[in-house]
């Protein structure tokens, strides 16, 4: 699609929703949020077996080090509150 054709477009789309009440045009932003969040769960299904067990894996390590860190302080501030 060329560059005119997408401003053209996005501008219609723009000022049609300019004559909207808020009310719709909350339910546009709303449903143009689903849209995206449906292209990002699109992508997600795309993805390999590996490439997301990779991703989960890198991500649980991630949790496990941060768990860790937020444990560490929370029992060195346990046994500050008990020494005073």
């Amino acid at each position: 699609m060329s560059i005119t054709r997408i401003n053209n477009l996005q501008d219609q789309i723009l000022q049609s929703i300019k004559t909207l009440p808020i009310e719709k045009q909350q339910k546009v932003l709303e449903f143009a949020e689903s849209l995206q969040s449906n292209s990002l769960f699109q992508k997600w299904d795309n993805i390999s077996d590996a490439e997301a067990q990779d991703l989960q894996n890198e991500f649980a390590q991630e949790d496990i080090s941060l768990s860790e860190s937020i444990l560490h302080d929370y029992l060195s501030h346990l046994e500050q509150e008990d020494k005073g």
